[in-house]
């Protein structure tokens, strides 16, 4: 087993573009993006599937070493700024390390 971080990260479906491009110029060995159907958080219930697709979100997953998540992680400003989004990391394990 080789230790790595989980990052995932909670945004608007409009901005996994923009997400996922940063994640690949900081070195991310990839990263899997799933649809979000339905969340609550302190502003409340917030479901998707709007024909626009103005409230949809998306979770974007990424494994990486310890050197690609802290510099995901330094660039907050550019990931977040003021818009909203969820960032979390913990720690994980896998079986091939040689793949992230």
């Amino acid at each position: 087993m080789h230790a790595r971080k989980r990052i995932e990260i909670v945004v608007e479906a409009v901005r996994a573009e923009q997400v996922t491009d940063l994640l690949d110029r900081l070195g991310a060995p990839g990263w899997t993006m799933l649809p979000v159907t339905a969340g609550r958080g302190r502003q409340g219930l917030r479901r998707g599937g709007d024909p626009a697709g103005v409230f949809d979100n998306v979770l974007i997953l990424c494994i990486a070493s310890d050197a690609v998540t802290d510099r995901i992680l330094e660039a907050q400003e550019e990931l977040l700024g003021a818009r909203p989004a969820i960032v979390s990391v913990t720690a994980c394990e896998v079986l091939r390390g040689e793949h992230f």
